[in-house]
């Protein structure tokens, strides 16, 4: 029992809360369950009505509560610590190194000049926050200056009227140190000033300064909550007039006390939970410091029979002469120290690793699909599909459920732009080897499984079939003796909130909602063709048989072509192949050079592009999109349109390709933003006025207009669509007055470069991953600091 008393307890609590609050400011903002934009607002649950502020504990969703903004406190603190951790760190690291240093030196003069010693006197008597007050408050309230200037502003004034106690403290318990003894022996043997003062004083101070150092950083935080409590906010304060309510940029942990003393009548918990967050963290350092001044004194203690004065309570740690350093086995203080590290940093890889996990809208099935496709010399193909499933969700399956598109088009098919129909006939459909009962509707094939699949389990879906293309057919066409297999297998649906996510084919958008795959695709071809796809290993032209493979796709492409002539460019490293016929009158050389300029222009202002090579192939059909690979109609009859056909397809390798949506539910998320990319280009790269880089979309807006129809949502259902000018040409214009009305909140400088950098931030950090609405608020609200309400006018905002 005696031993439990002897325990540092000081110490260790200090150790543990402070490197919890290192954590915390090093991994507090991935942390954050929200960004700082987010609100809750009002709504209706079960009933009952849901409205900001909320009370701890009374959400899980919001475990601290919200202020009456709607702002989750948790969120503001992990966000806020960081700065008032490293702040109080940073003016402590300057002031105790300019005080030390100058404080050694000034202690080893023979004589302190008096005027010194007054200033000290003096200057010991003049409250700090007081200097502090009127340096700062001439630029903290609605300041012109961003906050990483004012923060290194507040750590320089902070530091440098600090230093002088510091110097204070330091020269007095220099000089008493330089009066020693065996300072006095090592001058008699010609040590210089230098050397004693770093071999001999310094060493003698390392305790007392690691003190000092623990104590000054309380001090700091002490005068930031000082400051907060005039409504000085370290890094800025926003000041609003009608009503006055003053609010910190940083949302450091002094700032968010100092802006919620006004709740202290009202709902005390916005001021309580800051409060009780920042006085823990000036607990942590004090416990800290207490606990190493208990262990300092005690370790002075190794001869017991020599009395100092001080009779310790803790056991002193002794120095064993002779031994040498044992790392291993580690055991007592060295495996506290170990086993601290070893959660900081598996804690803190961990946070690092995962903290893109809660981005983007989350599909539970997985596949990958083996594919081997027969061409026979009458343009009919055999064709042995091989998918693997895996379940990734937390229900049990007994079913899955496909996209077969070209049973869409089937004779009978009631689309009148299509001239031909397909003929499809399945010879076998087999679940793990297993003959397996199925149902095809439309384009929805369900596959019942002989026992339910569980999470993480997996089941090899196989069908053999035969397949003719319908004749000038939507994506999926025969144009001659061109082929265009597009959609042209069972397409795993996404599982998505505990159900099949599968809506109804359509022609026009896009319906077939699918995650990104790996494919391998054999082929053989009759004499005379030649194989282009989305893989980035295309064969040689008229190569009859071969293997192809391609990697986190959303889908495969393939076109079968006879009598194609074929252009060659590259772009950063991208290879670029354009494929045409030569019975139209566009110019084969103008279209490659557009093609390579817009994609230049994506490469350098958005990301990397996806591919090794990009295809395009020009022939009677849909302008249409694919992985690797686009098709654009060159029998238009409008240059322009044309042209925007080719950049806007190329933009879709981007937003599409590479950032993925719902098509069948939220179609404007793609189709939205390619239209923005492609006025982007004509605007910024080609120079154009913005009217005429807007053109396309003004007039979708305005064919909306002619046909009296009433406002709708953008992200309204392809189903529920009542004109295409809501998917592709309101967003694009909303998108760019977004960026126009808001340019100024980025450092990016001017409109376009803004709309450039935002364009190039939101395909890389949705890269890979799946967009919603409600994603795409998330973001765009935090990265231009706007409300939820901004996007009320062209966006449901409400939608779940």
């Amino acid at each position: 029992m005696n031993k439990l008393f002897r325990i540092n307890y000081s110490y260790y609590i200090g150790v543990t809360f402070v490197a919890i609050l290192l954590f915390l400011a090093a991994y507090g903002g991935i942390l954050a369950p929200y960004s700082l934009s987010e609100q809750l607002e009002a709504k209706y649950v079960g009933g009952t009505i849901i409205a900001p502020p909320i009370e701890p504990f009374t959400m899980k969703e919001y475990p601290l509560g919200t202020n009456r903004w709607g702002y989750d406190l948790l969120t503001l603190i992990l966000h806020g610590i960081r700065y008032t951790v490293l702040i109080s760190l940073a003016v402590t690291v300057l002031k105790m190194a300019m005080g030390t240093l100058i404080g050694l030196y000034v202690g080893t003069m023979k004589r302190v000049p008096g005027w010194l010693e007054a200033f000290e006197n003096a200057w010991s008597y003049v409250p700090l926050f007081i200097i502090l007050y009127f340096f700062l408050i001439p630029i903290s309230f609605n300041p012109v200056l961003k906050p990483i200037k004012l923060i290194v502003y507040f750590i320089i004034v902070a530091a440098v009227i600090s230093t002088p106690s510091i110097i204070s403290s330091v020269r007095k318990k220099t000089e008493e140190i330089n009066k020693s003894i065996f300072v006095e022996a090592a001058s008699s043997l010609g040590a210089g000033r230098n050397r004693i003062i770093w071999r001999h004083i310094f060493p003698q101070m390392k305790e007392s300064l690691t003190i000092m150092f623990i104590l000054e950083i309380v001090y700091v935080i002490t005068i930031m909550g000082q400051l907060a409590l005039v409504n000085i906010f370290v890094g800025g304060t926003i000041m609003t007039r009608d009503p006055v309510m003053y609010f910190s940029i940083t949302n450091e942990l002094a700032g968010l006390v100092g802006q919620a003393r006004v709740n202290v009548y009202g709902t005390f918990h916005v001021l309580l939970v800051p409060l009780a967050v920042l006085l823990a963290t000036t607990l942590s350092f004090s416990l800290l410091a207490n606990g190493l001044k208990n262990r300092f004194q005690s370790n002075y203690q190794r001869m017991p029979w020599i009395k100092t004065g001080f009779e310790p309570v803790l056991q002193p740690k002794r120095k064993e002469y002779g031994k040498g350093l044992k790392l291993w086995p580690l055991k007592g203080e060295r495996l506290f120290y170990a086993i601290l590290a070893a959660i900081f940093v598996f804690s803190g890889t961990f946070v690092y690793a995962t903290r893109n996990n809660d981005v983007g809208v989350k599909n539970y099935s997985q596949a990958k699909y083996d594919l081997n496709v027969k061409m026979n010399e009458f343009g009919e193909f055999d064709i042995q599909a091989k998918v693997n499933v895996k379940n990734m969700s937390e229900k049990d399956w007994d079913e899955l459920v496909f996209y077969f598109i070209p049973n869409s088009f089937a004779e009978g098919h009631p689309f009148e732009t299509i001239k031909g129909h397909s003929t499809v006939n399945f010879t076998s459909v087999l679940i793990d080897g297993n003959k397996a009962s199925y149902t095809l509707e439309n384009d929805t094939l369900k596959v019942q499984l002989p026992k339910k699949l569980r999470k993480g389990r997996k089941a090899e879906a196989a069908f053999s079939y035969t397949l003719e293309l319908p004749e000038e057919g939507s994506r999926l066409s025969r144009v001659g003796d061109q082929f265009y297999l597009a959609q042209w297998y069972p397409m795993l649906a996404t599982f998505q909130d505990g159900q099949w996510n599968k809506g109804e084919f359509t022609n026009g958008l896009e319906t077939f909602h699918t995650g990104f795959s790996d494919y391998t695709v054999k082929y053989e071809l009759p004499k005379g063709y030649s194989f282009i796809s989305s893989s980035d290993d295309d064969p040689l032209a008229q190569t009859r048989k071969g293997e192809v493979e391609a990697k986190e796709v959303r889908d495969f492409f393939i076109a079968i072509t006879s009598d194609m002539k074929v252009y060659n460019t590259e772009s950063n490293g991208v290879s670029i192949r354009l494929f045409t016929k030569e019975d139209h009158n566009r110019d084969p050389k103008e279209a490659l050079q557009l093609a390579k300029n817009t994609l230049s222009f994506y490469q350098e202002n958005i990301g990397e592009y996806p591919h090794k090579q990009l295809d395009i192939v020009l022939d009677l059909g849909q302008n249409m999109e694919y992985p690797g690979i686009v098709t654009v109609n060159p029998y238009h009859d409008f240059d322009k349109f044309f042209k925007i056909a080719i950049v806007h397809e190329i933009a879709h390798q981007y937003f599409y390709g590479v950032v993925a949506n719902d098509p069948f539910n939220e179609p404007w998320i793609d189709e939205g933003f390619t239209e923005f990319a492609a006025n982007m280009y004509f605007y910024i790269q080609e120079d154009e006025p913005l009217g005429i880089a807007q053109e396309l979309s003004n007039n979708r807006m305005r064919s909306i207009q002619q046909a009296n129809i009433i406002r709708q949502y953008s992200n309204t259902p392809v189903d529920q669509i009542k004109h295409t000018g809501f998917v592709y040409g309101q967003p694009a214009i909303k998108l760019f007055k977004l960026v126009e009305d808001n340019y100024y909140v980025r450092d990016d400088g001017d409109v376009k470069k803004t709309a450039m950098q935002y364009l190039s931030d939101y395909y890389n950090h949705f890269k890979y991953k799946e967009v919603d609405t409600q994603e795409f608020l998330r973001f765009t609200m935090d990265y231009f600091k706007v409300p939820r309400g901004y996007f009320n006018d062209w966006l449901d905002t409400s939608r779940e």
